[in-house]
């Protein structure tokens, strides 16, 4: 009986990250004054279980509080990022063993630091560098992080693998590998967003998102460009082999 073709994660976060770092801070902050005001309120069951009226009060009061109010605003409900995870099947592993290979290492970060680069071989805190409209998310430089770098687990740029460059673009969520001619495969990878014909027979392609084809969606629609450039920061947050 044939093995499973392996899979993999990249968690993706989706928004201005500076911004959400001190939407953290400003929520750590609510959170400590709740505590330290609660008992006098009457609150109970948490920041985030107070109505409307409670949170008019509790902005109130730590308005009032220069102590509080000097270290920046309170935000009351906890900041998130939109995205979540993509799982990637690696169904091309008998028509690009080596291709698929190095995507993995690259989920898992196993290989350690590159030959070429002495970068992490790790797509984890690598952004999208591109997500164009209609037709791919882009990402996977993990020297520069903008999509003019690259490095892989064999030492820089490795071979095409013929027989999978016949493999078809036929729809949102394929996996492939970005180049910049013949063999020069690194660590930089798409994930198509539509069907992608302009594609078929230019680069190896490795698998599909067999999960996660809304967080794709969500990728596309507040962040995607006509020319590219993200419209706001895409990052893959962790990722992995899924066991």
């Amino acid at each position: 009986m044939a093995s499973a073709a392996p899979r993999c994660f990249l968690d993706i976060a989706i928004g201005d990250r500076e911004k959400h770092a001190t939407d953290v801070e400003a929520h750590k902050r609510a959170q400590k004054f709740y505590q330290q005001v609660a008992g006098q309120y009457g609150w109970s069951g948490g920041l985030e279980a107070l109505d409307a009226d409670a949170q008019e009060v509790f902005q109130e009061a730590y308005s009032s509080d220069p102590s509080w109010s000097s270290q920046g605003p309170a935000l009351v409900a906890a900041p998130r990022l939109a995205g979540g995870r993509l799982v990637i099947e690696l169904t091309a592993i008998k028509e690009a063993p080596k291709a698929c290979e190095n995507f993995r290492c690259l989920c898992t970060g196993e290989k350690g630091l590159g030959k070429a680069s002495a970068k992490p071989l790790h797509y984890k805190g690598v952004r999208l560098h591109r997500v164009q409209k209609g037709f791919v998310a882009q990402g996977g430089d993990v020297v520069k992080g903008d999509g003019s770098g690259g490095d892989s687990i064999y030492g820089g740029k490795f071979k095409d693998e013929p027989a999978a460059l016949k493999l078809k673009h036929d729809a949102a969520g394929v996996v492939g590998f970005a180049n910049s001619g013949k063999h020069s495969n690194t660590s930089q990878f798409y994930i198509t967003l539509a069907k992608a014909p302009a594609c078929d027979g230019k680069h190896v392609v490795i698998g599909r998102v067999v999960e996660g084809l809304e967080v794709l969606q969500q990728i596309e629609e507040l962040a995607a460009s006509s020319d590219g450039t993200p419209r706001t920061d895409v990052v893959c947050t962790d990722c992995g082999q899924c066991t």
